[in-house]
């Protein structure tokens, strides 16, 4: 199981994708490929604060048309998942590495998972136990 980062998911929303984050999503099985209800919270607060206009509606229908793929592959918040996020939470306070509620909260999903977490912002996610990551923008061609 992979679980997209938002940075993912936005980066393929564009008419433009990095080529390297292009090759590496097609180079996996689609069905592997996970989104999570943080993410595309996060962006459909991202869209909904754009201002009325061409660029807002394009993102919203590269967001509907994203989503839509993901239909049945959007991984939730769940009881199980609220545990793994306290541990997050207490892991980072201790380490002093801080994370936002957002990225712990998708932490604690891939985590409950266990699935390969794909990010640009590896940096964010280092130290944490049990943690696989990915940067696809790091993959030239594969």
């Amino acid at each position: 199981m992979i679980l997209l980062d938002t940075n993912v998911i936005s980066e393929l929303m564009k008419t433009q994708p990095d080529a390297a984050v292009l090759n590496w999503v097609d180079a996996q099985l689609e069905t592997d490929l996970f989104l999570c209800a943080i993410s595309k919270a996060e962006i459909e607060w991202g869209i909904g604060q754009l201002v009325d206009g061409k660029r807002k509606q394009q993102l919203q229908q590269a967001a509907s048309a994203v989503f839509a793929l993901f239909a049945e592959r959007c991984l939730t918040y769940d009881c199980t998942t609220a545990s793994h996020y306290a541990m997050i939470a207490l892991q980072t306070q201790q380490s002093g590495r801080p994370m936002s509620v957002e990225d712990m909260m998708l932490a604690a999903i891939a985590r409950t998972h266990h699935a390969l977490l794909v990010t640009r912002n590896i940096k964010d996610f280092i130290g944490l136990p049990d943690m696989p990551l990915c940067n696809p923008w790091d993959h030239s061609k594969e």
